[in-house]
């Protein structure tokens, strides 16, 4: 079961890494990003975490908007700069994948999303 729950979410995140970024048709939506780009997969819908990826509630303390933003571009190399990211990965199955396929603008709004939870 477990290696199916797995396989299931790596599925998800190449599916999500290799989408492409939504028309533009305005301001990017955070929200819509957040699902479009399948994060709720691991981080699950209310972004309160699964046993495939953390919470990100909490996370003002740790981040600023651009940080964030920097890291969803490319989560591997910033992770192994970043002690605490490089920890944290110990406790999950499948590392951060990135999207470089997103604008700085659509990264900036996933970021100012993630940032709102409580």
């Amino acid at each position: 079961m477990r290696c199916t729950s797995i396989l299931a979410a790596l599925a998800g995140l190449l599916l999500g890494a290799c989408s492409k970024p939504p028309p533009s048709s305005g301001p990017p939506d955070g929200a819509a990003l957040f699902r479009e780009q399948n994060c709720i997969q691991c981080h699950g819908n209310d972004g309160a975490g699964t046993n495939l990826a953390p919470t990100l509630h909490g996370k003002q303390s740790l981040w600023t908007r651009a940080k964030l933003a920097e890291y969803i571009a490319d989560s591997p190399a910033y992770a192994a700069r970043d002690a605490r990211l490089k920890e944290q990965a110990t406790h999950y199955t499948i590392p951060m994948t990135s999207f470089p396929g997103l604008s700085l603008e659509q990264r900036l709004a996933l970021a100012d999303y993630v940032l709102r939870f409580p």
